[in-house]
C-alpha cells in the first residue's frame, strides 16, 4: 500500500514535466491528448496507462513500439512500489515516489551541491536532454512541444507561447503551454513580443506580478555558390519567436537564466528549420508517388488496338507532365465498324487528366450504343457541359471505318485528320464543328470518304505541330504534312515513329512542352 498519493519524477524526461502527480488514470505517450504527453520520438502515440486506486499503483504497456520497463525489466503490467524506476521507450525515465518520501530521502545528491550551483546544473541536464530530443524528434509539432515544455523548464514559466510564421510573416504554426493560453499570453504582450520579432533580438519586461521573457527564433541562411561564396552568412531568417511569462521575483529575471533561453531558441531554430525541410521532403515524396499512381492508372486508361482483319492501327500517348489531357480511343462496334479518335482536353496537369478520364469513359460507353457518329459527339458535348465544373473544353477527331472501305469523319475543333493514299498524296480533312463542353446546341458536319487497301489514316494531337525550336518556330501542319508525304507507303508503326521522330528533331533535344499522342491505321481491304 502507498501512504500517499504518488508522483512521477523525471531522471531524464526528453521535454517532458519534471514532476507528474498520479491521481486516478495517467495516460502516457506521444500524441497530445494524454495526460502526461513525452515529445520524444521513441515513446509511442498511446504508450501506457498508469492507474492509482484504492492505494495500489499499477502500469500497463498499450502495446508500444519501445516497450514499458520497471527497473530495468520489460512489462506488460506490474504493480509499483515507492521507488521504482518506470521507463518508456529506450530514453524517458521517471522515478515513483510520493512528496514524503522524496523529502526525506536518505541521500539526495542536491543537498551537496552549493546553492548557486543547482540552477546551471539543472539548466545543463535539460540543455543536454533537449539537445537529444531535438536530435531524435523529425516531426515539426513534436520539436515545436519538446522546445516549449524545455523553454518553460529552464525558466521557471508558469505559461508559455511559441509562435512559428512562413515567408510572408504569417502565422503557421503555435504551441501554448498550457494547451488553450494562446489568446490570453498574446493579449498581455502581444505588443512585446511582436517588437522582439521585429528587432530580431531578446527582451525582458515586468508587469502586474509577472515578468516576460520574449525571443526571437532566428536561423542564418549561406549563399548558394561556391566553398568560398558559403563561408560568410547571406541572411539571418526570422522563423519566430518564443513568449514566456512568469512570476515577479524581487531581482528580476537573472541574465543566466535569458542567456540559457537564447541558448535553447537558436538550438531550436535549427531543429525547426530541420523539421520543416523534412516535413517538405516527406510531402513532396508523397505527391510524387501518388501522381506515379495517377500515371499508371491512366495509361491503363487508354485501350490496347482491337484486333480486326481489315485494318492495322497503331497508338501512342507521351504526357508532357506525370499525367496529361490527351485521349485516344481504339474500340470496334458492334456493328462491325472501327471507331478511332483522339482528343486533348484544355490546360494541363491533374484537373485536365481528370476531365480526360471522364470523356474516355463515355467514349467507351457511347460506343457500344447504335446511333450515328454526329450523335455521338452531340451525347459527348452534353455529358462533358454537365460535368466541367472548370468551364474546359475538349477538342476531338473522331472516325468510323466500315469493312469495306467507308470512312466517316467528325472534327471538332481538333487537328486536321490525314489520310495517306497509297499511291502518294496527303489529303487533309480539317474541323468539322466546334469543341466540345463548351457551345450547347453545337452541331458537327460528317465528312465521308473511301479508302483504297493500303490507304492509312493518321489522327494527332497538337503537341505534335505546336513542337518548337530554340527559336520558338512551330512545327506547324506543313511541316506534318510534309513529314506523312514520304511515309505513304510505311507501317503504321513506323509512320507513327517518324512522325514523332520529326517533332523531337525540330524540338533539337528539348523536352515536349504538349501532351504528345497519335493514331494511325491502314485499311487493309474487306476481304483481308
Amino acid at each position: 500500500m502507498w501512504p500517499a498519493e504518488p508522483l512521477l519524477v523525471a531522471r531524464n524526461a526528453l521535454g517532458g514535466p519534471a514532476r507528474v502527480p498520479v491521481s486516478g488514470t495517467l495516460r502516457v505517450g506521444r500524441d497530445q491528448a494524454n495526460d502526461l504527453a513525452l515529445a520524444e520520438a521513441t515513446v509511442s502515440r498511446r504508450h501506457a496507462r498508469i492507474v492509482w486506486r484504492d492505494g495500489r499503483l499499477e502500469v500497463e504497456d498499450l502495446g508500444s513500439s519501445g516497450g514499458t520497463f520497471v527497473n530495468g525489466l520489460p512489462i506488460r503490467r506490474q504493480e509499483l512500489r515507492p521507488g521504482d524506476r518506470l521507463r518508456f521507450g529506450p530514453r524517458v525515465e521517471y522515478e515513483v515516489v510520493t512528496e514524503e518520501l522524496r523529502a526525506t530521502s536518505a541521500l539526495d545528491l542536491s543537498q551537496l551541491i552549493p546553492r548557486e550551483e543547482k540552477g546551471e546544473l539543472r539548466q545543463l541536464q535539460t540543455l543536454l536532454d533537449v539537445a537529444r530530443a531535438l536530435n531524435a524528434a523529425t516531426v515539426l509539432d513534436e520539436v515545436l512541444q519538446v522546445v516549449l515544455q524545455a523553454a518553460v523548464r529552464l525558466s521557471g514559466a508558469t505559461r508559455g507561447l511559441l509562435v512559428l510564421r512562413d515567408a510572408e510573416g504569417n502565422r503557421e504554426a503555435a504551441q501554448a503551454f498550457p494547451p488553450g493560453e494562446t489568446l490570453a499570453l498574446e493579449a498581455t504582450a502581444g505588443a512585446l513580443f511582436e517588437r522582439v520579432l521585429d528587432a530580431r533580438h531578446s527582451e525582458t519586461l515586468k508587469i502586474e506580478g509577472s515578468e516576460l521573457i520574449a525571443t526571437p527564433l532566428l536561423v542564418a541562411r549561406r549563399p548558394l555558390g561556391s566553398g568560398q561564396d558559403a563561408s560568410f552568412i547571406g541572411r539571418v531568417e526570422i522563423l519566430g519567436g518564443l513568449l514566456l511569462e512568469r512570476p515577479l521575483r524581487g531581482r528580476g529575471i537573472p541574465r543566466e537564466t535569458l542567456a540559457v533561453v537564447e541558448s535553447l531558441a537558436a538550438d531550436a531554430a535549427t531543429a525547426i528549420d530541420s523539421a520543416r525541410l523534412y516535413r517538405e521532403a516527406r510531402d513532396k515524396a508523397k505527391i510524387e508517388h501518388e501522381m506515379s499512381m495517377a500515371r499508371t492508372i491512366q495509361a491503363a486508361l487508354l485501350p490496347l488496338p482491337p484486333e480486326v482483319p481489315f485494318a492495322e492501327i497503331h497508338a501512342q500517348s507521351e504526357p508532357a507532365r506525370v499525367v496529361g489531357g490527351d485521349l485516344f480511343h481504339l474500340h470496334q462496334r458492334p456493328d462491325g465498324e472501327l471507331s478511332l479518335a483522339v482528343g486533348d482536353v484544355s490546360g494541363k496537369g491533374v484537373s485536365a487528366a481528370l476531365l480526360m478520364a471522364v470523356a474516355q469513359g463515355m467514349l467507351g460507353l457511347l460506343d457500344e450504343l447504335p446511333q450515328p457518329l454526329a450523335e455521338l459527339l452531340a451525347a459527348l458535348d452534353r455529358g462533358l457541359r454537365a460535368k466541367n465544373p472548370g468551364n474546359r473544353f475538349l477538342t476531338l477527331a473522331a472516325v468510323r471505318l466500315a469493312p469495306d472501305g467507308t470512312l466517316r469523319i467528325a472534327n471538332a475543333g481538333h487537328c486536321a485528320v490525314r489520310i495517306l493514299r497509297a499511291g502518294g498524296g496527303v489529303e487533309t480533312v480539317p474541323a468539322t464543328g466546334p469543341l466540345l463542353g463548351l457551345l450547347p446546341a453545337a452541331s458537327w458536319r460528317i465528312e465521308e470518304r473511301r479508302l483504297a487497301a493500303g490507304d492509312s489514316l493518321v489522327l494527332y494531337s497538337d503537341g505534335i505541330p505546336e513542337s518548337s525550336d530554340a527559336g520558338d518556330r512551330e512545327l506547324g501542319e506543313e511541316g506534318v504534312e510534309a513529314a506523312l508525304a514520304s511515309l505513304t507507303s510505311e507501317s503504321p508503326e513506323a509512320v507513327g515513329t517518324a512522325l514523332l521522330a520529326t517533332a523531337a528533331r525540330h524540338r533539337e533535344g528539348r523536352e515536349a512542352e504538349d501532351d504528345v499522342t497519335l493514331v494511325v491505321a491502314r485499311y487493309r481491304g474487306a476481304g483481308a
